[in-house]
């Protein structure tokens, strides 16, 4: 008996630990969203992080290994609750309507998140540095986007809503680089209307694909 019981404490120690360490990592993950916001990668600093978030300047390296490290977790962490946006939104819907669909849940998610959005974005031009070490992971979520897009267009032939010629993969390609050139340009003009250009590039979507 005293040795069942002492197991039981010993696991709730251990649960109690994983979970301090999981909400230091949320709150130095949110802290570094915030340094990306105010001072852009060179201001987000391990030691800045560690102390925005309320821990010894110590803590983030400890967590995160490097600043590249703590970088993919925020990358992570704001690609999770895009992909929940998205499929939320898009649900069971597949070919011209789910590419339209997607369109809206983006400008959703860029005006629900607007400071994870822009952490994202310094992060993705960030890692066009030849000596970034996150290049990787911004590659690997862009593959990813363009392969959900395709399978839609594929859904959207197969189904009649996509016109049969048109390449899935290219049609990917100009649909992520439409949606990324917007928010790049409504980032650097803020006078431009973000909700305008989405609705107009569906349009256009619309006319091109049509059978």
């Amino acid at each position: 008996m005293a040795a069942t019981a002492a197991i039981e404490v010993s696991t709730d120690r251990r649960r109690t630990q994983a979970e301090r360490s999981a909400l230091a990592e949320q709150r130095m993950t949110e802290a570094a969203i915030e340094l990306l916001n105010e001072r852009g990668i060179a201001g987000a600093t391990l030691k800045a992080i560690g102390e925005k978030a309320g821990y010894s300047r110590g803590l983030a390296t400890h967590h995160f290994g490097s600043k590249a490290g703590l970088f993919r977790k925020v990358l992570k962490s704001v690609s999770v609750i895009w992909v929940d946006q998205l499929n939320r939104h898009v649900g069971e819907k597949t070919g011209l309507e789910a590419l339209c669909t997607g369109l809206t849940a983006h400008y959703r998610f860029v005006r629900g998140y607007p400071r994870h959005v822009f952490a994202m974005q310094v992060l993705w031009l960030g890692s066009l540095d030849p000596g970034s070490d996150f290049k990787p992971n911004v590659a690997e979520f862009l593959r990813g986007q363009r392969k959900v897009a395709a399978r839609w267009v594929e859904e959207g032939q197969a189904g009649g809503s996509i016109r049969g010629d048109i390449e899935p993969a290219r049609l990917a390609e100009q649909y992520l680089g439409s949606i990324i050139g917007m928010l790049n340009q409504w980032q650097m003009s803020p006078g431009l209307s973000l909700k305008r250009m989405y609705q107009e590039y569906e349009s256009y979507l619309r006319i091109l694909v049509k059978p």
